[in-house]
Formats: structure tokens, sequence, C-alpha cells
């Protein structure tokens, strides 16, 4: 019955997006109406050094992304539905691309964006109501069928050329696999209890040199400041950029208790702690070097990072947060533990010389002296990953775009370390579709 009513909604919500742009363009002559659909067929295959843990899931996935131009030059809509319906899968059930209902996991539709677009003078706009976004510490994740969105308020204002403030209050979000609405909450609370996430910031470059800057406020709960800023070298047939970061997370409020963050903080481990009423101790901080040098088809990319008391990614429960260190991985833990070290490079390079639309990178990460974050006597742990990504966008169908992903992350733990995780090895196969309509 699930996948019948879900079917259902998606064709109204696609029919009713496509009848009135076309209706409305039609009548106005305006070709500022705009209908992207996007066709995925996504694959995960996972397994772990704990194999219970193994599973594969697939399914297809379409969204439909329909917005009016700006009625009056001030007040516009955007809509976009979203339907992902399962192929198959295998071993542990758990929301990867599919959702679980009923102990099973399975297809599901949603409502992902419904949004007011506001423009009421040049220079700056404001969205109101369901809306993706892409910021330094939030972001909505684009690794799964369709992104996850959020529910309430964004707003940026451009008051001089190069430089963009921006801010956003949301009281609900849509996890990455789930096609429900629900309010934000940690590890030790209740959905809602952590009545928002707001966050507020600016990005501003001239020539060479860009900055940007972020402040987050998960309702007392959690709290994140960051700095970064780069710099660009030309020489006559290379450039090298340089790109240097700090960030800090810390203590803001009563639900920063024992436990609130189950996978990466250590402090149920502190003597006489209990879970959900002890408050946590930690103020994480963090910074990275990256260096990156292009020539012709090749990119060479080498990047430290180091933090003193964990950093710790996660915004809210189920978030898996937005991690700003380029030491990082598209898959698996942070390594951003307690006193963690971390060494990355990788080589990239584009065969358009030899096959157009073809790209890879091969990347690597050694991270070492990770310490429990409570008590460092109690673990201490080594991690690393590697990793290979492919991209070809094919010359002969515009749009049509594969991408594959094999990651393998292994670890040398003694004693506890939350943040350090069991060895995994994933393959991530993507094939997407996109397509604008021209209404």
């Amino acid at each position: 019955m699930q996948k019948i009513t879900t079917t259902k909604l998606l064709t109204v919500a696609v029919a009713s997006a496509m009848l009135s742009g076309q209706t409305v363009a039609a009548d106005s002559n305006d070709s500022s109406y705009k209908l992207n659909t996007k066709t995925r067929l996504v694959y995960f295959d996972r397994e772990y050094e704990n194999t219970a843990n193994d599973r594969t899931q697939s399914a297809l996935a379409i969204t439909a992304d329909w917005s009016t131009p700006q009625y009056g030059g001030w007040f516009g809509v955007g809509i976009s539905p979203y339907f992902v319906q399962e192929i198959d899968s295998d071993g542990k059930i758990t929301e990867d691309v599919l959702t679980v209902k009923d102990g099973e996991a399975q297809g599901y539709a949603l409502i992902g964006q419904a949004f007011v677009n506001l423009t009421p003078f040049e220079g700056f706009s404001a969205k109101i109501g369901r809306q993706t976004h892409k910021s330094m510490f939030l972001s909505s994740s684009g690794s799964r069928a369709v992104p996850n969105s959020f529910q309430g308020i964004s707003a940026k204002f451009i008051p001089v050329k190069g430089l963009n403030l921006y801010g956003a209050v949301y009281n609900k979000w849509s996890p990455r696999a789930n096609n429900d609405f629900i309010g934000f909450k940690t590890d030790q609370s209740s959905e809602g209890d952590l009545n928002y996430v707001s966050l507020m910031g600016l990005q501003y470059k001239k020539d060479a040199f860009a900055v940007d800057a972020e402040y987050l406020n998960a309702k007392d709960y959690i709290g994140k400041l960051g700095l970064r800023g780069s710099y660009v070298t030309k020489f006559e047939d290379s450039s090298l950029k340089f790109t240097a970061g700090v960030f800090s997370s810390f203590d803001n409020g009563d639900l920063f208790v024992t436990s609130s963050e189950k996978g990466e903080l250590d402090d149920e481990d502190v003597a006489g702690s209990v879970d959900g009423v002890s408050k946590s101790s930690n103020d994480g901080l963090g910074a990275f070097l990256e260096a990156k040098w292009s020539k012709g088809n090749t990119q060479l990319t080498a990047a430290v990072s180091k933090t003193d008391d964990i950093w710790i990614e996660d915004n809210f429960a189920g978030d898996h947060g937005t991690n700003p260190f380029p030491t990082r991985s598209s898959v698996g833990p942070d390594l951003t533990n307690a006193n963690e070290t971390v060494l990355k490079l990788e080589v990239k390079y584009d065969w358009k010389d030899y096959a157009p639309g073809l790209v890879t990178s091969i990347a690597a990460a050694k991270g070492w002296d990770a310490e429990n974050s409570a008590n460092p006597s109690l673990g201490s742990a080594d991690e690393e990953w590697r990793e290979l990504v492919v991209s070809y966008k094919v010359p002969a169908i515009k749009g049509l775009k594969f991408t594959g992903v094999i990651h393998d992350y292994n670890s040398d733990k003694v004693g506890r370390v939350d943040g350090v995780k069991d060895d995994e090895t994933d393959v991530r196969l993507y094939l997407d579709y996109t397509y604008a309509f021209n209404l």
C-alpha cells in the first residue's frame, strides 16, 4: 500500500507542477518558469569488521524542482516533490538510501522543498518554508537518493560586490532517507527539545583572496565558530592555492549532557557521570592547512589538520554534520578526535584529452594519536582511509553522469575512543540524469 500511495503522490505533484508551469508560461510568455528533473539510480554496498552490520541497498529516485519567476520583481514560489522507489535491499535494516517502516527498508515520497522566495530590494533574498541548505557547518547531503532539507527561514544579502552575508533559522528537518519532517533532538532528548538551529555567516572574495566565517547555534545544545581563508598564486602554466582554517565546537546549554552525542564523545567514561543527566565537558578546537597545485589536467592536494579536544561534527541527532576539514573523506568517520593529527594526499586528473567527460581522483589520509576525549589513559587509536572516485559525464547524452566511489577505512584502537570506528569498506554507485524543461 505504501508504494502505491507514494507513487500517486509523486505523479500528482509532478503533473500539477508541469501543468501549472506550462499554463502560466503560456499566459505570460515568461521563460523564467523553471522545471528541472533529476533521476538517480543509486547503489550502496557496505561491509564492516562486524559482519552483522553488512548491507546493500539500491533505489530509483526522482526529484522535480519547479519554480516561478519573481512576480513584481519580489515574490516567487518553488516546490520539489521527491520520490524514492526500492529496487533491492539485503543485510542489516537501516536507513541508507531507503527509509525504514515497520521493520522493513522501503521507498518513500515527500515534498522536499516548498518555499516562498522574497526579493524585496536589490541584493537581498529570503526563503520561507522547506528548502535545501549549504554552508560551512550545515548542508543538505547529496550522497543519498535525494537531498535532505530544512524547514524555516533563510536569507542572504550582497551589499557590495564580493561580499555575501547570510543567515538561517530552522525548526525541523527531513533526515537523509526519511519521508517525515521532524523536530531536532540530541541522542538523549525527545524530538523537538532542541527548538531550532540557527546560523549566520559571511563570505568575501576579492581577486586571489577569499575568506568565510560562520557561527552556528543549535539551541541549548551546541555552538560552533569557524573561520577559513584562501589565497591563489598563479604562475605561467599552473596555480597554487593555500587555504587555512580554524573551527570550534562548545557547550551551548542544558541539552549538552553526557551521551547527548553517543557516537563521538567519550563523556560517559567520566567517573560518576549519568547518561542524560550529568553536564558534559568538551571544548572542541581544530585547525588545518591545505595546499592545492593545479597544472593542466592534474591537481595535487596536500592537507594537514590537528584537533585539541574533540571537534563534534553532528549538530543534532541523525545529522552526521558537515565537516569543513579538508582531511575528511566523503564516507566514514570524521577524523576529528581529541589530540588527533591527520595528513591527507590526493591526486585528481581530468582525462578530457583521452576520454572526454572522465575525471578520477585517488586520495588517502592517515590520522594518529587520537585519544579518549574524557581520559587519555582509557584509550588511544590511529586510523586511516583510502578512496577512489570516478566520474563520467557521457558526452553523447547531455545531463547523464556516472559516479563511483570505493572507500576503505581501517583503525587500530586500544581501549575506548568513540569517534574511532570499526573497519569498513564502502562501494557507492550513482547514475544521474538531469533535464531542464523549457517552459
